[in-house]
């Protein structure tokens, strides 16, 4: 079905393009700072009440990612723990757990529900138009996971890219990538397909300590190859601006282990299919939107020395309906129903392990004279199989001032409460699954001050913020008595920290362009469960206390440089803090020359990353890539002179 759907997609935006159809030229823009993540209603990143990172076309372009894991770890606060260039990249934010992240793509969430996270390096970036990154409490907006915060993922718009786009790419230890995306409109139908490939060898050489003497190998069973089909269809006609999509993708890679052993053949088989539709209908004083979604999943898990060969299959499904109604011309009111469902089927799994979940929320965006007041309220019930039922009730206040009535100096600060469920492996696991597990609950608290100055060739930006929460009823996997383990509400976290953040975007010619930005992040997270423990009052496991981010571009037409660097520094591998991974610094940089003649348009990207070859580890045991480079060729036909 989904095959039909794409070559139909295909045909529509196609035809467009024969007939000559125009579009914008330019496919790398400045989008707005305006973001929905933080308070559900169009507000720009300076009025929203925390801290929002809003990552638009030309970041995508500058950090030239291959996922979203890539995208996120060069130009947020957040830390990836990656398991190798080939194996899991989960997302830290704010010191909180994978799970207490919530990722949402177009609105929908995309977590497992049985594993309780998302592996991001599974996600292509060439699929997205602009990412959000809400920091600190979200569950008064969109209910379980975010705890930490809320990454939203926009998806590629029909009708706004070009009406051809073709990426080709070739770099060290057997990448190779592809992709092709169409684009078009007729009269109010706009159609985008999109395909990618991509696949690695993975064979980088590594020093293996565990040898005697120690000697340089090659990294043995880290391959990977992944492939994306996207489509989505638009239309725009009378009230209604609809939006239906379609997303295939399915990855096939090694999972070499920890460098020091032997290799052991595990390999892994993703498989995910997601479609979903809205309508924005617009009403006398306000818009009705409208929302459903279904996914299926599969994860094939392959071990052969431990004859394991075990395939677990979800679904979810969703609906929504939420309304926001203008109060005077500076406020609105909205609220909304969402209801879902979801299943898992594994060999390790309860039959009967499911949920379905019901959630009523209200939020407002209030002026009053200076200030911006933003209350949200939540309430989410998830009802299991025997007739158990759990609820949460999560509460959100926000405020945004300006002081002396001036636009380019803000005060931010909220608190809420936020709340993750136990997933379907914490509940229903067999043996060790608990199905009577509360959820994670705590309070978030934070307040900054932002600085916005522009002029007619600057833009600059500045922004600090402190948080702190505190989280209860952390689900740990203990040992018990039976000779395995079974998750218990134990662990109590405490989290403070600072963000500082800056960037400046200068053009002193009409052919030059400077841009340079930093985000610093000092996170202090800390087990605060027994005190009769050698754990209590350590940091955090993999929670590094400092991280430092820049990046800077160069551009005089027709070239471009970027450079984009990290410092991540040390991060505790037990639980009592007694080992440690050393700090790393990590610099990528990119080169890009433009050229062509109308309508065609050529970009040749030359990334280098790692580029002064440091040796390091995110996570103990799984080294990353030396120095490597890549070769990029973009071809964009169409959209006029």
């Amino acid at each position: 079905m989904s095959v039909r759907f794409l070559l139909i997609v295909c045909w529509v935006a196609l035809e467009p393009v024969a007939a000559g159809a125009q579009v914008p030229r330019d496919t790398v823009v400045a989008l707005p700072g305006v973001t929905v993540t933080a308070t559900r209603s169009a507000t720009t990143t300076a009025a929203a009440p925390a801290r929002v990172t809003l990552l638009d076309a030309r970041a995508l372009a500058a950090v030239a990612p291959r996922s979203v894991a890539d995208l996120l770890e060069a130009r947020t606060g957040a830390f990836m723990r990656r398991y190798g260039p080939a194996g899991l990249a989960s997302l830290t934010l704010r010191g909180t757990a994978a799970s207490q992240t919530l990722i949402l793509f177009d609105g929908f969430r995309l977590t497992d529900p049985q594993l309780g996270q998302l592996d991001l390096s599974l996600l292509p970036a060439g699929v997205l138009e602009s990412a959000e990154v809400f920091y600190g409490a979200g569950s008064a907006l969109y209910g379980t996971d975010a705890v930490g915060g809320v990454v939203s993922l926009q998806p590629l718009r029909p009708g706004a890219a070009a009406p051809v786009r073709l990426v080709a790419g070739a770099g060290a230890y057997g990448e190779r990538t592809g992709s092709l995306t169409l684009s078009g409109r007729r009269g109010a139908v706009a159609a985008l397909a999109a395909v990618e490939y991509r696949t690695t060898d993975g064979d980088f050489p590594y020093v293996n300590t565990s040898l005697f003497p120690p000697r340089k190998v090659r990294r043995e069973g880290a391959d990977g190859t992944h492939l994306s089909l996207f489509s989505t269809l638009g239309y725009t006609g009378g009230r209604h601006r609809l939006r239906a999509g379609a997303w295939y993708a399915q990855a096939e890679r090694g999972l070499p282990g920890p460098s020091t052993t032997v290799p052991r053949g595990e390999r892994q088989w993703d498989e995910h299919l997601r479609l979903w539709a809205r309508d924005a209908m617009r009403l006398a004083r306000g818009t009705l939107r409208l929302g459903a979604m279904v996914q299926r999943g599969t994860l094939r898990y392959l071990n052969p020395q431990l004859r394991l060969d075990q395939t677990g299959r979800t679904t979810l499904a969703s609906l929504e309906a939420e309304a926001t109604l203008a109060l005077g011309a500076r406020s609105l009111l909205g609220g909304g129903l969402t209801a879902g469902y979801g299943k898992a089927r594994h060999p390790g799994l309860r039959d009967d392990a499911s949920e379905q979940r019901f959630g009523a929320f209200a939020h407002a965006d209030l002026a009053c004279g200076p200030a911006r007041l933003y209350p949200a309220l939540r309430l989410d019930v998830y009802a299991l199989p025997e007739g158990a039922r759990t609820a949460a009730l999560s509460p959100r206040l926000g405020l945004n001032l300006r002081p002396l009535d001036r636009d380019g100096l803000r005060l931010k600060a909220s608190a809420g409460r936020a709340f993750r469920t136990p997933t379907f492996n914490d509940r229903f696991w067999q043996p060790g699954g608990n199905p009577t597990l509360r959820p994670e609950h705590g309070w978030t608290f934070d307040a900054g001050l932002l600085l916005h100055h522009r002029t007619p060739g600057a833009d600059l930006r500045a922004e600090v913020s402190a948080f702190l929460h505190r989280l209860r009823d952390q689900i740990i996997w203990r040992p018990v008595a039976g000779g395995y383990y079974a998750p218990a509400n134990f662990s109590r976290v405490r989290t403070r920290g600072l963000e500082v953040s800056a960037e400046a975007r200068l053009r002193p010619g009409r052919r030059n362009l400077l841009e340079a930005g930093l985000f610093y992040a000092h996170t202090d997270a800390r087990d605060r469960s027994d005190p009769g423990t050698a754990s209590f009052d350590r940091p955090l496991r993999y929670v590094p206390r400092h991280q430092l981010k820049l990046y800077a571009g160069f551009g005089r037409a027709p070239l471009q440089l970027d450079v984009t660097a990290r410092y991540v520094g040390r991060r505790f591998v037990t639980a009592d803090g007694r080992q440690a991974l050393d700090p790393y610094w990590v610099t990528d940089a990119q080169l890009r020359l433009f050229g062509g003649l109308p309508p065609a348009r050529l970009t040749l990207a030359l990334v280098l990353e790692n580029v002064f070859d440091r040796t390091y580890e995110g996570i103990k045991g799984y080294p990353m890539p030396p120095r490597t480079f890549r070769l990029r060729l973009l071809l964009e036909l169409g959209g006029g002179a």
